[in-house]
């Protein structure tokens, strides 16, 4: 199976809530950092020989350039996250989809990731597991088939065995 991610927004509400997380954090610090750095430069030394409307203008175009500089900061972090949530929340949305067709019983699939993911490794253990799954299916339907034949030709101790030999990693110790 090979489906290509090529949409960048695949959970909206995930990613949306997430960038949202981070905007309001980058707001919030831009605040505290705005007001620590305004505090600091209005207390320098030499800051009380300006004029009122010196410090003023200054006042202003601190807060002009702070202003540009954050939003051109925030929109950046902004951007390159939607790339990141792609490289993370992309494969887990994938993730989603082959855990669904898994749940129907489809264990045709290998699951495919890109170099840039973030989750290499998690895609790598679910290849592993899908193929450990698939190779159990394929040896139980070939001991069914025998205890089919161990049935039809009468040999029921036989087949009785073979049935427990079968479902043995099935079981679920009782508590």
């Amino acid at each position: 199976m090979t489906i290509k991610r090529r949409q960048y927004i695949v959970k909206p509400k995930l990613q949306i809530k997430y960038l949202l997380i981070l905007a309001a954090i980058i707001v919030v610090s831009s605040i505290l950092i705005y007001y620590m750095f305004l505090d600091s430069l209005l207390n320098s030394p030499g800051m009380d020989q300006l004029s009122a409307g010196a410090v003023k203008n200054f006042v202003r175009s601190y807060t002009s350039g702070f202003f540009w500089a954050i939003l051109g900061f925030m929109a950046i972090v902004l951007i390159e996250s939607i790339f990141y949530f792609h490289r993370l929340i992309g494969p887990i949305f994938f993730f989603e989809k082959v855990m669904a067709r898994l749940k129907d019983g489809d264990f045709s699939m290998n699951i495919h990731h890109r170099q840039k993911d973030e989750t290499i490794e998690l895609a790598t253990s679910m290849n592993e597991a899908v193929a450990g799954v698939r190779n159990a299916v394929s040896e139980d339907r070939k001991k069914i088939d025998a205890i089919k034949v161990a049935i039809d030709s009468g040999e029921t101790d036989k087949a009785k065995h073979m049935l427990s030999e079968l479902t043995q990693w099935f079981k679920i110790e009782q508590q």
